[in-house]
């Protein structure tokens, strides 16, 4: 009995040690006194990972873990039986999934008290015992197809949004949307979302984030990556993940839609800056002079939408900001290593499109020419650290920042150094970084459009010829007669207004008609990249 005993420690030893020896998640953690535990569990893999014609496996594979049943096969927790177990934890207990280009990230909020039941019940089955079922593939698939078909024909902005990204990389494992391609979503089979589940979803592939600081709590979650995963499958090839290629001149990608009341714009191109890179801070801080997203603060807005009203909003970005329709600050864990900058230009009437599309050329290219003067730098700053206490104001973002500082390697973070780096930058800093990132000669174009109006669009970009936006009339500005003449009797105020837009008029794009295409928005998101790409 007793050698029995010897023979039982000894195996027990070994086991124990060979289990320390697997790799584990990464924890990251934040203190938080709250009686609630936010946890985040990213895993680094995303759409960009999707085997070519398999567009929309990665976010397939999201949806599953959590949509798609796991546990006993026999007795599997279904979407409604995960529902059922949650609901006394608060809506939040039931999981969330975002998929973005790299990164997959699953968040949760559960009551301390409860964690021990969390983890046996829900986050370990659901992260090592996935089922993948087909019937419920069938039906993640079927509501992933109807989203995409929302996306081309109801969102106007959105379509606009995820064309703009997939022409910027066009070429390249990032030119699809998240959700997928119609094709991809239709060939992804159980098998695949297996191989890829194996291939990414590996304890050493994984982040967790944690708003406690209890090596309890801390332990309980890396035991769910203790558990031997039920998922046995080959692994994908790896998927190149390449830099955008640079844009060579003008062109522009026409997208036209049935019955569209107005039409959207976008421009950009790739730059080699992102959150690690040093000029990160003094592009921001011009940018937040230049375009701050959703803030009457910015450039852009100034001219196009309060001087003149011409939509709801103006804004130019230095990374990528998923969801921008619906997020007014930017949503966390969608970190890339490829990011451009961009203008997005609401929806405007048909009649303006073109005298804003050069519009907003013409303060890119004198906003390069010009940079900012000090005040002006000054003010971009303290708008930048009045920012700060958005993007820092949960527990929730806290949480979601530190994991994409694990993604960039940045030490000290990014919230943690924010309001240091904006202090540090001189208006020399920015100026210089204006002139060395930003252009306005090679630019890619999105226009968003009713299908009738894209031709005469397209025309009237290839002619370039002065095109005009606003009367004075629109600016309340009298009007008379003299002569058989309209005389304008233009305030002092006003006469900058309309000498800018002269300016806007007669700004030459100088884009080839062979360089404008127009593509009917049911064949966008078919396959990867753009039709005639």
């Amino acid at each position: 009995m007793h050698r029995m005993w010897l023979i039982t420690t000894l195996v027990g030893f070994v086991f124990t040690l060979a289990v320390a020896a697997e790799p584990l998640p990464r924890i990251v953690s934040l203190s938080s006194p709250s009686a609630l535990l936010k946890i985040r569990v990213m895993v680094k893999a995303g759409s960009a990972m999707d085997p070519a014609g398999l567009e929309g496996l990665a976010y397939l594979t999201g949806r599953l873990l959590i949509d798609g049943g796991f546990g006993d096969p026999r007795q599997p927790v279904t979407k409604d039986r995960l529902a059922e177990i949650t609901r006394p934890w608060g809506s939040d207990a039931f999981p969330e999934v975002r998929v973005s280009k790299e990164t997959t990230t699953f968040s949760m909020t559960v009551p301390r008290e409860v964690l021990d039941r969390y983890v046996r019940e829900v986050l370990t089955p659901m992260f090592r015992q996935p089922l993948f079922a087909e019937r419920e593939l069938e039906r993640v698939r079927a509501e992933a197809l109807q989203e995409l078909q929302s996306l081309r024909f109801e969102q106007i902005e959105l379509v606009g949004l995820v064309a703009m990204d997939t022409v910027i990389h066009a070429g390249t494992s990032y030119a699809h949307p998240v959700i997928g391609t119609a094709q991809g979503l239709r060939q992804v089979t159980p098998e695949a979302v297996r191989r890829f589940y194996a291939t990414y979803y590996r304890p050493d592939n994984v982040i967790v984030g944690v708003s406690s600081a209890d090596p309890a709590v801390i332990r309980r979650l890396e035991a769910v990556w203790q558990q031997p995963s039920s998922v046995q499958a080959d692994p994908l090839p790896p998927r190149s993940i390449d830099p955008p290629p640079p844009p060579q001149g003008r062109e522009v990608l026409i997208i036209a839609l049935p019955s569209a009341l107005s039409t959207g714009l976008h421009a950009g191109f790739p730059i080699p800056i992102t959150r690690a890179h040093p000029d990160y801070w003094p592009l921001y801080v011009a940018n937040v002079w230049f375009g701050t997203h959703r803030d009457s603060f910015s450039h852009l807005y100034q001219v196009i939408r309060e001087e003149r009203g011409y939509n709801y909003g103006d804004y130019s970005y230095i990374e990528h900001f998923e969801g921008r329709p619906f997020f007014l600050f930017p949503p966390t864990n969608t970190p890339r290593r490829y990011q451009y900058f961009s203008i997005w230009i609401r929806p405007v009437a048909h009649d303006y499109a073109v005298h804003i599309m050069k519009a907003l050329t013409w303060e890119l290219e004198h906003f390069i020419r010009t940079g900012l003067s000090e005040e002006q730098c000054e003010l971009a700053k303290n708008k930048a650290r009045v920012l700060h206490l958005n993007l820092a104001e949960t527990i929730d973002r806290m949480l979601g920042y530190r994991l994409d500082d694990l993604f960039y390697g940045l030490d000290p973070g990014y919230l943690d150094a924010y309001l240091a780096r904006v202090e540090a930058v001189t208006c020399e800093q920015v100026n210089a970084a204006i002139r060395k990132y930003l252009q306005a000669r090679d630019l890619k174009y999105v226009v968003v459009t009713d299908e009738k109006v894209a031709p005469k669009i397209a025309e009237a970009i290839a002619q370039n010829g002065p095109v005009w936006g606003k009367k004075p009339e629109d600016y309340q500005i009298p009007v008379r007669e003299e002569g058989g003449r309209k005389v304008y009797m233009v305030p002092v105020d006003k006469l900058p207004t309309l000498q800018r837009d002269a300016a806007w008029a007669y700004y030459w794009l100088d884009i080839p008609r062979a360089r404008i295409r127009i593509v009917p928005v049911a064949q966008l998101f078919e396959t990867a990249g753009v039709p005639g790409q």
